[in-house]
């Protein structure tokens, strides 16, 4: 019966570990999918799809996007104007954290959206622009999918 114990309790920290170490890699799936999803989208010019998956409020660059209309102006302006992009490479993501709204604008405007419309668990990923410069997405998981909450770019880090 101890043995049973201490076999039990050597699978059950085997699995532990083997969850912690998957952690990473399974969040740079999840990353990378949410932004080849995103890009295959934008190089299509779906921007009714982009819309339906976008949250409401939304956050382009600094501003912020209030109304329905407004987003898929927006994303009918993105197709219109034949943007492309790629997924970066697998890990280009990162939590939301304290500071992360600063990445977008460092105004009261913007830290205030973070702290009431970002909501734990969502992520900033980068994703590159052709011919050049970066844009960053906000996202956050939703059942099988993702929202996109927000939109920085295209810009060059200089």
């Amino acid at each position: 019966m101890v043995g049973l114990r201490r076999a039990v309790a050597l699978l059950a920290a085997l699995g532990a570990a083997l969850a912690l170490v998957s952690c990473a890699s399974f969040q740079r799936s999840r990353d990378g999918d949410a932004a080849r999803r995103v890009t295959a989208l934008v190089n299509a010019g779906q921007a009714e799809r982009l819309a339906a998956m976008s949250a409401i409020p939304f956050l382009v660059d600094g501003e912020i996007v209030l109304l329905p209309d407004d987003v898929d102006s927006f994303w009918n302006g993105i197709a219109k104007a034949g943007l492309r992009a790629q997924a970066s490479v697998p890990g280009q993501g990162s939590t939301v954290g304290p500071e992360s709204y600063k990445d977008f604008a460092d105004t009261m405007e913007v830290r205030v959206f973070f702290e009431k419309y970002v909501k734990k668990g969502a992520r900033i990923l980068t994703v590159n622009a052709i011919p050049g410069g970066d844009i960053l997405l906000i996202v956050a998981p939703e059942c099988l999918s993702w929202k996109i909450i927000g939109w920085k770019g295209p810009f060059r880090n200089e």
